[in-house]
């Protein structure tokens, strides 16, 4: 086994807890359901977080290959899974008590964890890309990273529903433009 297939691994059982995560918590939701008052923005983003840890799962593989992997490189890379570890646990509400849960307020309550601990995200990916490769890319799906940046900075900055509902469509879409950009590399 190489040393990026142990990295691989390690990044895999670190992702994997992050996607229990949302995943126990959608089953407590579920199990709650009559207590729940849901909103379509905290269920997207629930959405948005999980296209996150399997997109940048996928992506780390493409440096299987010639990559310059050092110990602080794989520090940061491991890094990545554990903001979305942290921000997978912080979107899920703790159903705890017999009280209501309005998930709008919930979601607008957290939202600027929420969007910091994805430009966090964001940040550490493009920080390993670069010196992992030693070189931007900007062609690469680093043009979707830049622009989730963009779109994730205009969503901290306000918490009027307009501007929160664009970003999370946004969101959505690159998700998906980076699911399907990944998978043509894989081909």
């Amino acid at each position: 086994m190489d040393e990026v297939s142990i990295l691989l691994t390690l990044y895999s059982i670190v992702a994997g807890l992050g996607i229990s995560r949302l995943v126990q918590g959608v089953a407590g939701m579920i199990e709650a359901r009559d207590r729940l008052r849901l909103h379509w923005l905290h269920t997207a983003w629930l959405a948005i977080i999980f296209l996150a840890h399997v997109v940048s799962w996928f992506a780390l593989m493409r440096f299987s290959k010639g990559a310059h992997w050092t110990v602080f490189n794989a520090i940061g890379a491991l890094c990545m899974p554990i903001v979305l570890y942290l921000v997978s646990d912080l979107v899920v509400p703790r159903m705890v008590g017999d009280g209501r849960v309005d998930l709008r307020d919930y979601y607008y309550r957290n939202f600027r964890w929420f969007t910091g601990l994805m430009i966090a995200f964001i940040v550490l990916a493009i920080g390993v890309q670069m010196a992992v490769e030693r070189q931007s890319d900007w062609a690469d799906g680093g043009f979707l990273r830049i622009l989730a940046l963009v779109v994730l900075a205009m969503g901290f900055s306000s918490p009027r529903p307009a501007v929160q509902a664009f970003q999370t469509l946004a969101l959505l879409s690159i998700g998906v433009a980076g699911a399907a950009f990944v998978s043509i590399k894989l081909m």
